[in-house]
């Protein structure tokens, strides 16, 4: 069978990429090849993968009900007989088990010719004409008449297959620009814009009909990091000589949105240029790098802060033991031993900060094992609180559980370490002591809360999101303390995280914040 030979066309190509169908051109091939042929009817069928056979693709003087009669012929029958050197016969020789078609004029069907559509010694499908029974077989004569139909037919179905392919890879690109989180907007050889994507629309604030057919420097008005206008100067489409060959040149720039928002933004251009080297079009890809700025300064920030942090018990823990080592100096007890307490503290407070800076990295990558047991947090609570209350003398702790809150499951070791964070903060942000209260309940669904309250300068409500992101610090203007590492708050969210829980802040009627961890439904009691 020839069909293993064929191209296929998708039943889709039926309409080109202007919209205007193609089975009216065929029509007009067909009728103009049933009139050259002496012919009653004709028909053009292309394969279709998807379906595994020969489909319809053009007809003229049958109707579907006559068509549908034939097409068992062109499983097999018809397709061999395009192929084979006697190019005509009879249908009833061909299939006579099938009743013959009858055209729409009336007449009989019998005689049949068919050749198949090639192009770039490619089949494509093939074409064949009928003539009523009353008249004479094909002739000799007859088949390169036909094949002169069947080159025009080929062509246009291989247009229609052609358009139909472009229509999908311009709906693909579209999905990628429109799906696209980058920035995305075209020019032409004048540098205006052709087209935006809605990335780029959020971006400026504006819709594509504002800025559609502008002069980019115009619409758009990129400047430097230090205001200073991009366009048109430096613009890559006017670069000459050497650099005019870069297939791809980028920028940092910042745009100004419509709402005034200044936004840092890095600018990909893709330049197409004739073999002159002259601008057609570009590409240009936006990304926004605010999320990428905000990194790099939390990185310099954090590096800051580590050195002071670190600076500090260094220069003091220095201080002592070169003190010690003075050879002109004598000691009584009493001062070893305060100097051998103040050494300690300090490099107990250099341990901390780095297992916290460890348990941090080692939260984030999920190589930090979780153990699986039952906790009385009320316990937890009152240790944490009894280790804590010595240290500060300004601050009261009160601890309140019901005595029938279930035990909730998780790690003992980091549900303590959430704790202490928490106390921790509560302290550091409440300057001048007051009330610290920890307490638990249980809703009818299961569910444990632990909140923790205090009376300090609370948490300002635009920061409420993101005071759990590491190495952020409260930007509160009322807090004298002094700045941490950031790392307390994110350390507690990614345990509670492990733990199947979370954690929330919310401001305490009374002045002050509420942190609250939620536990997820218990089944087991302590």
């Amino acid at each position: 069978m020839v069909s293993r030979n064929l191209r296929s066309i998708p039943s889709s190509a039926n309409h080109s990429e202007d919209g205007s169908e193609l089975q009216p051109e065929l029509e007009n091939i067909l009728r103009n090849a049933v009139r050259a042929l002496g012919g009653s009817a004709a028909v053009v069928a292309t394969w279709d993968d998807a379906v595994r056979r020969f489909v319809v693709t053009g007809a003229y003087g049958l109707d579907r009900q006559q068509i549908a009669r034939i097409r068992p012929l062109l499983n097999e029958a018809i397709p061999d007989l395009a192929l084979s050197r006697e190019q005509f016969a009879l249908l009833s020789a061909l299939f006579p088990q099938s009743a013959l078609p009858v055209s729409t004029t009336g007449e009989m069907q019998n005689p049949v010719m068919a050749v198949p559509l090639q192009t770039h010694d490619e089949n494509v499908g093939l074409i064949f004409v009928l003539r009523s029974s009353d008249a004479a077989n094909f002739s000799q004569l007859d088949p390169p008449v036909l094949a002169a139909f069947a080159e025009q037919a080929a062509i246009a179905v291989q247009s229609a297959r052609l358009a139909h392919l472009l229509t999908q890879e311009k709906q693909r690109v579209e999905s990628i620009l429109e799906g696209s989180a980058d920035g995305i907007y075209t020019v032409d050889a004048g540098r205006r814009i052709v087209s935006i994507n809605p990335a780029m629309e959020r971006l400026l604030g504006l819709s594509s009909e504002d800025v559609l057919g502008l002069p980019c420097a115009v619409a758009l008005n990129w400047r430097d990091r230090e205001g200073r206008p991009i366009c048109p100067g430096r613009c890559p489409m006017l670069h000459t000589g050497a650099f005019a060959t870069d297939n791809a040149t980028e920028l940092a720039a910042t745009v100004r949105s419509r709402d005034g928002r200044n936004t840092d933004v890095a600018l990909v251009y893709a330049v197409v240029r004739s073999p002159e080297l002259a601008p057609l079009n570009a590409v240009v890809n936006v990304r926004d790098m605010t999320r990428v700025r905000e990194m790099e300064d939390m990185r310099s920030t954090f590096l800051s802060m580590l050195g002071h942090q670190l600076q500090t018990p260094l220069a003091i823990i220095k201080g002592y033991t070169n003190t010690l080592a003075r050879p002109d100096a004598t000691w009584d007890g009493d001062t070893l031993r305060r100097i051998f307490v103040a050494i300690e503290e300090e490099t107990d407070h250099m341990s901390q900060l780095m297992n916290r800076l460890l348990l941090a990295s080692r939260l984030e990558t999920g190589e930090f094992p979780i153990r699986r047991d039952q906790v009385n947090m009320a316990t937890v609570a009152e240790k944490v609180a009894a280790r804590m209350s010595p240290t500060s003398g300004k601050h009261r702790f009160s601890v309140e559980f019901p005595g029938d809150l279930p035990a909730v499951e998780g790690d003992p070791d980091l549900l303590e370490e959430v704790l202490v964070n928490l106390l921790d903060n509560a302290v550091k942000y409440s300057p001048t002591g007051g009330e610290i209260d920890v307490s638990g309940s249980v809703d009818g669904q299961g569910t444990v809360t632990v909140t923790v309250s205090d009376t300090g300068v609370g948490v300002p409500r635009w920061e409420t999101r993101r005071i759990f992101e590491r190495f952020h610090r409260s930007q509160n203007p009322d807090s004298t303390h002094p700045r941490g590492m950031g790392l307390g708050l994110y350390i507690c969210d990614e345990i509670m995280k492990a733990q199947g829980g979370g954690i929330s802040v919310s401001e305490n009627p009374g002045g002050g914040s509420i942190f609250s961890l939620t536990f997820p439904e218990q089944e087991c009691e302590w």
